[in-house]
């Protein structure tokens, strides 16, 4: 197929995901709005354009869009979020911050599991919960559904049940304001080491003033961070599995006559667009981007995965969510709650 033919074929699907992702972008800026970010607004206002439109039927000639969008548009707005990966920014933070960020993590994601095995979540889904909970909700859950292997109606139901959770999470902080007197400092520590969405953490960090505000976003930060060494990790257990489910078939072929005896395969320890997510990082932390090139490819990045979102919301067939998002909603509660407890012991001791 020529360039003009594949481009031809893109158009119909890429122009209802730009339509989607500019409108979530629109959106987000509306007051109550922004506590659920461009991202899930793309992918449910896309959903809704399939439910509305396409009506059940296959997605035809909006399909090749869909999938481009979902698939290369992602990997590639994931390789430009990291220049969000700033090490100098990291060492800034200090120690006590990075542990608790990274204990509370720990904390959240091991309750996920734990709670999503129980329950029967299948183990995308909950982990794709667990890493939105614990990390910086829809990035993180955007970042890390290539390697997961994530569907559609668990992004959707992921990315739902821990936007629905960080917004109750911003109301409680609220009441807790309201009925107790809280220094500014303790309430956005607890904002930005326990909600999900910037947005969420900003609004409820604001509720003691400009200094909550600040406090929350710069745990938040520490939070962010954790989203490299997470993907790696994913990326290892993912590669692990697969070597597990390969060496089995490998066993079995090898017990049948004629059987090939070749090289093995040599594979990448993590995905392309892991190591470029990566490198981005470490281009930034060398000092060899501009700050305002930093924040063109940032905004870059964040269009490039609302964009995403969009596609993965045309795939979506919304009958199917149901199930998938009560079992989101359940595991989130379950790792928020434990986020929530962790970090509180965690400040208590330290402080």
């Amino acid at each position: 197929m020529t360039v003009l033919a594949t481009a031809r074929s893109l158009l119909p699907g890429m122009l209802v995901v730009m339509a989607c992702a500019a409108a979530g972008f629109a959106l987000a800026r509306l007051p109550g709005a922004h506590l659920l970010g461009p991202l899930l607004l793309a992918l449910v206002l896309a959903a809704l354009w399939r439910a509305l439109v396409v009506r059940g039927r296959p997605l035809g000639r909006f399909e090749p869009g869909a999938r481009f969008a979902a698939g290369p548009l992602l990997k590639l707005g994931i390789v430009a979020l990291g220049v969000r990966l700033d090490l100098r920014a990291v060492v800034a933070l200090g120690p006590w911050l990075l542990l608790g960020s990274a204990v509370g993590a720990l904390a959240a994601f091991a309750v996920a599991e734990i709670v999503g095995r129980r329950l029967g979540v299948a183990p995308a889904l909950r982990r794709a919960t667990g890493v939105g909970t614990a990390i910086c909700g829809a990035s993180a859950i955007a970042a890390a559904a290539p390697v997961l292997g994530l569907r559609a109606g668990q992004a959707s139901a992921a990315i739902g049940a821990i936007s629905l959770l960080g917004t109750l999470g911003v109301l409680g902080f609220v009441a807790w304001d309201a009925l107790a007197d809280v220094a500014a400092a303790s309430l956005g520590t607890l904002a930005g080491a326990t909600l999900q969405e910037v947005g969420q953490v900003v609004a409820a960090g604001s509720i003691a003033g400009p200094a909550g505000a600040d406090v929350a976003l710069l745990v938040k930060l520490s939070r962010v961070v954790l989203l490299a060494p997470a993907l790696v990790a994913f990326s290892w257990w993912a590669r692990r599995e697969e070597g597990r489910r390969a060496g089995g078939e490998d066993a079995q072929a090898s017990q049948s006559p004629g059987w090939p005896q070749g090289r093995p395969r040599i594979r990448w320890p993590l995905p392309p667009f892991v190591l470029g997510f990566l490198a981005s990082g470490a281009a930034v932390s060398a000092g060899w981007l501009s700050v305002g090139t930093v924040a063109l490819v940032s905004d870059l990045g964040t269009l490039l995965t609302t964009a995403a979102m969009a596609g993965i919301g045309l795939g979506l067939d919304l009958r199917a969510v149901p199930g998938p998002g009560r079992q989101a909603i359940a595991v989130g509660a379950a790792a928020f709650a434990a986020l929530l407890v962790a970090m509180t012991a965690y400040y208590a001791l330290i402080g």
